[in-house]
C-alpha cells in the first residue's frame, strides 16, 4: 500500500491542514516507515528539519492500527504530538483509537505525601491545599509544574524509589499508576525517552518487569539522545541526601542527635566534594556517611521506611561496586550524588527493546556522522545487515536560501555583530562558562537583547523579535526558534566534547580496547550529529533565509572538517558579516516588494 492517499496534493492531510504542502521527503519516509512496520522491520530514519517527520510515522501507525508506543525527549514535544499532532490525524481516522499519554511519576500528584507531609501542616501549605481541593474529583491529577515551588512540589509527588507501588494505601486511587493502565491499555501510548529508557532497563534485566505493557512496535522520535540517555538508567545515581530525608520525614523515630550528626557529615562532603571526580577518590570520605544513615535508619524498627531504605542500600552496593563501567561523585544543587555508568550499554539496550516491542523505529533530523550510521547503530546493539536504513536529502534549498561565514573566534566579531545584525541571533557555545562570558559580553552592548539559556525557557520566547541568544546544548537540540525571526546561528566552536569528562575518557579507553581510533571513530561522529543538530536550527519553512556563521577554520584546515563541511556542501561561502547583513537585506527587501 501507498501512502500517497494521505501525503499528495489533493490527500487527507492537504484537506485538514490549510498550509499543507506535499513533501517528497515527507512521502519517502512515510512509506519507508510503513513498510517497516508492516513487516516488523527495524528501521532509522534520518528525515532533516521541514521534511514533517512527525506525520511521516503518525499516519502509518494509525493506518496499521497495532499497539504502538511513541516516545520523545522532551515533555514539551510530548505536547506537541499528543495534543496538536494527533488531533489532526485523528480527523482522518476517526477517533476511534484509544490515545493515551504516560509521564515520570514525579509528573503525578502523590496522595501519601499529600496526606503525610502537607495536609497536617495546613499552615505552612495553604496554596497546596487550596489546589487539592479544585482537582481532588479527577480521575487522573498531574502536578502543576511551574505553579509551586520546588519545596512545594517535592512534598507532592514521588520518584521510583520513594514509591511503594501496590503496599500504598492510596494505590487503587493513584494518579501515576491509574496512567500506567490507561497506557497499558491504549493502542497508541505517547512517552518520553527517560521513562521509555527506563522500562527497557527493567526489561533487559528481567522481561516480566515492566512500565509498558509489550508492544508491536516503538517509535522513538529525536532518537539521536537515545545513546546518552540509555546508559543513565542501565547503571545506577544515588543520592546521599535522600538518607537525611529520608531521617527527617520520619524524626519521630530518631534521636534528634542522629539526624544533627547526619546533616553535618553531608555539609562536611559538600565542602570536601566540589567537582566531578572518580568514586575512589573520595571513598574514604564518604563511607563513613554512608555506613552512620545505615546503621541509624537500620535499627529502627519502622515499617514505613523499610522499603525505601531497601532500595537505596541497593543502589549504594552498586555505585559502590566493581562491576566495568564509570562511577564517579559530584555535587549537584546542595547534594552529592554517586552515579554508576556502564560503559557497553548496547547489549542490555538491545535486549530491553526485544522484550518491549516486536519492532523499533527510530527518526530523528540527525542519525548520522562521518556519513553513515555506523556509530548509531554500534551505540543500539544493531548490525547493519539487520535494520533498514533511509536518510532523506534536505528538504530546503540551502544554496539559495543560507549563506556559510567560517573565521575565527574572536571577541570583536561578536561585537560587530551585536551592532550590525538585524533579525534574532542564536550563538550556541560549547560550555556552560563560555556562554556565561559572551552573555555578559553581550548584555553590556545590548541591554535588553540577550538572554541565555538561564534566562528563559522557549516557551516564553513567543513574540520576541531582534533578539540575542547564547546557549548550550539545550538550545542546540530540538529547540524550535522559527517564531522569532532566527537570521544567524554562530557556532561558537565545532561541538566538540571534552575529552577530559570521566565518562568521555573512559568511553574513550573502552573504543581503543575493541580496536577503534577514539577520535575518529566516537567522538568526531557525536561532534559531527551536534553540529548537524546546530545547522537545523536557523531554517525552520521554505521561505526562511539566513547565516550559518561557524568561528572555527579547523573546518577547512584539518582532514576531519571534511565530515563537517559536507553538512552545507552546497551553501556559498561569504568571507565577511557585511556580506552576511547585504544577503539578509536583499531578503528584506524582496518581502517588502
Amino acid at each position: 500500500m501507498s501512502m500517497d492517499k494521505y501525503f499528495s496534493k489533493v490527500g487527507s492531510l492537504s484537506d485538514i491542514l490549510p498550509r499543507y504542502r506535499q513533501r517528497d521527503a515527507q512521502l519517502d519516509a512515510a512509506n519507508f516507515i510503513f513498510d517497516s512496520m508492516k513487516t516488523y522491520q527495524p528501521a532509522v530514519v534520518e528525515a532533516p528539519t521541514g521534511s514533517g517527520k512527525t506525520f511521516a510515522y503518525l499516519i502509518p501507525a494509525f493506518e496499521l492500527g497495532r499497539r504502538t508506543i511513541i516516545s520523545t525527549k522532551t515533555k514539551q514535544l510530548m505536547s506537541q504530538i499528543a495534543g496538536k499532532d494527533i488531533e489532526a490525524v485523528n480527523r482522518i481516522f476517526g477517533d476511534d483509537r484509544f490515545v493515551a499519554v504516560l509521564k515520570g511519576r514525579r509528573n503525578y500528584f502523590c496522595h501519601l505525601r499529600f496526606f503525610r507531609f502537607v495536609y497536617p501542616n495546613q499552615g505552612r501549605f495553604e496554596r497546596v491545599v487550596e489546589w487539592y481541593g479544585s482537582v481532588v474529583d479527577q480521575e487522573i491529577i498531574d502536578v502543576p509544574i511551574g505553579v509551586f515551588s520546588p519545596h512545594e512540589i517535592e512534598h507532592i509527588s514521588t520518584d521510583s524509589w520513594q514509591c511503594t507501588a501496590s503496599k500504598c494505601e492510596f494505590y487503587d486511587i493513584c494518579s501515576f499508576y491509574r496512567a500506567k493502565e490507561q497506557a497499558n491499555s491504549a493502542d497508541i501510548v505517547i512517552t518520553n525517552h527517560y521513562l521509555l529508557m527506563s522500562d527497557f532497563a527493567l526489561k533487559s534485566e528481567n522481561e516480566h518487569a515492566s512500565i509498558f505493557d509489550f508492544a508491536d512496535h516503538i517509535i522513538m522520535d529525536e532518537a539521536h539522545s537515545i545513546p546518552d540517555i540509555f546508559p543513565r538508567f542501565a547503571g545506577t545515581e544515588l543520592s546521599l541526601r535522600s538518607f537525611l530525608k529520608l531521617m527527617n520525614e520520619n524524626r519521630q523515630a530518631f534521636d534528634p542527635r542522629e539526624i544533627e550528626l547526619a546533616a553535618g557529615m553531608l555539609s562536611g562532603l559538600l565542602e570536601t566534594i566540589k567537582t566531578r571526580t572518580y568514586t575512589n577518590d573520595f571513598r574514604g570520605a564518604l563511607l563513613p556517611y554512608i555506613e552512620f544513615v545505615n546503621k541509624a535508619i537500620g535499627e529502627k524498627d519502622f515499617e514505613e521506611m523499610k522499603n525505601v531504605h531497601k532500595r537505596l542500600v541497593e543502589k549504594a552496593v552498586s555505585v559502590l561496586g566493581d562491576s566495568e563501567g564509570v562511577r564517579f561523585v559530584e555535587q549537584e544543587r546542595g547534594d552529592i550524588l554517586l552515579q554508576y555508568i556502564p560503559l557497553n550499554a548496547a547489549d542490555k539496550l538491545r535486549e530491553g527493546m526485544k522484550n518491549a516491542c516486536l519492532s523499533p523505529v527510530f527518526v530523528s533530523a540527525t542519525l548520522s556522522g562521518k556519513g553513515n550510521f555506523s556509530y548509531f547503530l554500534s551505540e543500539t546493539g544493531y548490525e547493519e545487515e539487520e535494520i533498514g536504513k533511509m536518510s532523506l536529502e534536505p528538504v530546503f534549498d540551502m544554496a539559495q536560501q543560507g549563506r556559510l561565514l567560517v573565521q575565527d573566534c574572536d571577541e570583536a566579531f561578536y561585537e560587530e555583530l551585536a551592532l550590525k545584525a538585524k533579525g534574532s541571533v542564536l550563538i550556541i557555545c560549547n560550555s556552560v562558562g563560555r556562554m556565561l562570558k559572551l552573555t555578559k559580553m553581550l548584555k553590556e552592548l545590548c541591554p535588553g537583547r540577550v538572554y541565555s539559556q538561564r534566562d528563559i525557557d522557549i516557551k516564553d520566547t513567543e513574540g520576541l523579535k531582534d533578539t540575542i541568544f547564547v546557549g548550550c546544548a539545550v538550545f542546540r537540540e530540538g529547540m524550535d526558534f522559527a517564531h522569532t525571526g532566527i537570521s544567524y546561528v554562530v557556532l561558537d566552536k565545532l561541538p566538540f566534547e571534552y575529552p577530559d569528562d570521566l565518562v568521555l575518557k573512559e568511553q574513550a579507553e573502552s573504543v581503543r580496547k575493541k580496536g577503534q581510533e577514539p577520535f575518529m571513530d566516537y567522538f568526531l561522529p557525536r561532534a559531527v550529529i551536534y553540529y548537524r543538530q546546530a545547522v537545523g536550527r536557523l531554517l525552520r519553512h521554505e521561505d526562511d533565509k539566513g547565516v550559518w556563521v561557524v568561528l572555527d577554520r579547523r573546518i577547512d584546515t584539518k582532514n576531519y572538517g571534511k565530515y563537517f563541511a559536507t553538512v552545507l556542501k552546497d551553501v556559498p561561502r561569504i568571507n565577511t558579516l557585511d556580506e552576511a547583513v547585504a544577503f539578509l537585506e536583499v531578503e528584506d527587501a524582496e518581502n517588502e516588494g
